[in-house]
């Protein structure tokens, strides 16, 4: 389903300085931008490879016709995360009257859902855990915002019905991994980076933009694509900042609200209804209320933070 939205504002940046609407001028010239773009999607695999476990266990999950038994045999081939799975499924999180001794059993018990969310937790904390210096975030923090977007997009398309929940997750888990690849090339241009930070209200994706030509989705859209991920999934990466793409559907709608209500969360601004925070036309599709968004916030916050807790204290 394609659903065209008006997308956010996207207008020109202003430049640091007098506050004036000034010509925008990449800080990279168009030559350097492409060959920077063409260097960077040439050498995914290698910059950023994602554990084999993970990888075969997201196309079970995504796969209906999938059993237990060979999610288990997945899992078992990587014995940190069997560790991490184990551990969390006896933890006081899930609340379980008897101990779970094996992975087979820990799979019947909590479902593919609940496991696909500690498998892909357990197995991308480790691929997060870098520091983003350019970015100024610590590594927990944008695994933290990840995980919190994958929980709130699968409740939103719990809420909404969607058929795409278990895709909905790996978007939220994955749409902001190309920081991590363009970290680096943000920090070269620390100054202007912090100066739009501090000039003006901008999201991430337009400085980079701004600065390199190309945004970070972009650089996650391929890099999932390089995972061979759906290809649903890679398209909604790729255009949830940009609603108004004929190539927008209803992934990318959800991933978008599910952005922006974890932003808000992080923001803690008390004072605003969410509804309020939300594109119109986001908020008309999904034909949710500030109820059904403030129980999915309370929800995700409370995941968050018990999943953080266990998967730190399993990695100790």
């Amino acid at each position: 389903m394609q659903v065209p939205l008006s997308s956010k504002n996207t207008s020109p940046l202003k430049m640091p300085g007098d506050g004036q609407m000034q010509e925008t001028i990449p800080s990279l010239e168009p030559l350097k931008r492409e060959a920077l773009k063409k260097k960077i999607l040439s050498s995914l695999d290698s910059l950023l490879p994602l554990p084999q476990v993970v990888l075969k266990a997201q196309n079970l999950l995504l796969d209906p016709n999938s059993s237990f038994n060979e999610l288990a045999d997945i899992i078992e081939t990587d014995q940190e995360i069997t560790l991490k799975i184990l551990k969390m499924a006896n933890s006081a999180y899930y609340s379980l009257k008897n101990e779970v001794c094996s992975v087979r059993q820990a799979c019947v018990i909590l479902g593919f859902s609940v496991i696909g969310e500690i498998i892909m937790a357990a197995g991308t904390s480790t691929l997060f855990s870098k520091p983003l210096t350019g970015y100024g975030m610590n590594p927990k923090s944008l695994w933290q915002h990840s995980l919190a977007v994958a929980l709130a997009s699968r409740k939103i398309a719990n809420a909404i019905q969607s058929a795409q929940a278990n895709e909905a997750f790996l978007c939220g888990l994955f749409h902001d991994v190309g920081k991590l690849i363009l970290d680096e090339h943000i920090f070269s241009h620390n100054d202007e980076f912090k100066d739009f930070l501090v000039n003006g209200d901008h999201p991430h994706f337009e400085i980079e933009k701004q600065i390199l030509g190309f945004e970070h989705s972009e650089i996650a859209s391929e890099l999932c694509k390089s995972w061979e991920f759906p290809r649903a999934v890679t398209r909604a990466i790729k255009r949830h900042h940009f609603l108004n793409s004929k190539q927008a559907g209803e992934l990318a709608i959800i991933l978008n609200a599910a952005d922006t209500l974890i932003r808000i969360r992080a923001d803690k601004n008390g004072n605003s209804r969410i509804t309020d925070q939300i594109d119109p036309q986001v908020m008309e599709f999904l034909a949710l209320n500030e109820d059904d968004l403030s129980s999915i916030m309370a929800e995700v916050n409370e995941s968050v933070r018990k999943i953080t807790d266990e998967i730190f204290r399993a990695a100790s």
